[in-house]
């Protein structure tokens, strides 16, 4: 299984806080390599036999959003597909969709 680097930070941040976590979010964006069944075995690994053990783990999934650099027009990407639905364009602003952070506990 390949280890998620942020998700690590994330724990460590975590443990250093002195107050009980009944539940955590996580928001990850839906251009990120994720697999969400893979990422909870991680999850339950690094957290196991620490104080996070019984936290309840919360994912959001952000929808990715870019921008046409041509027409900008703002659009959903079609299976992380860049191109521009209108103009046909691949030069695009990715405006949502690589977050990965810590969003509530």
């Amino acid at each position: 299984m390949h280890k998620n680097p942020r998700l690590s930070s994330i724990i460590n941040h975590l443990l250093k806080q002195p107050a009980h976590k009944a539940s955590i979010q996580i928001a990850v964006g839906e251009l990120t390599e994720f697999n969400e069944e893979q990422f909870r075995q991680q999850w339950n690994g690094l957290v196991a036999q620490t104080p996070l053990a019984q936290t309840k783990l919360n994912i959001r999934i952000v929808r990715a959003e870019q921008q046409c650099m041509v027409c900008f027009l703002k659009y959903h990407p079609q299976q992380k597909e860049t191109a521009c639905p209108q103009c046909g364009s691949v030069g695009a602003k990715i405006l949502a969709g690589e977050e990965f952070y810590l969003e509530s506990i």
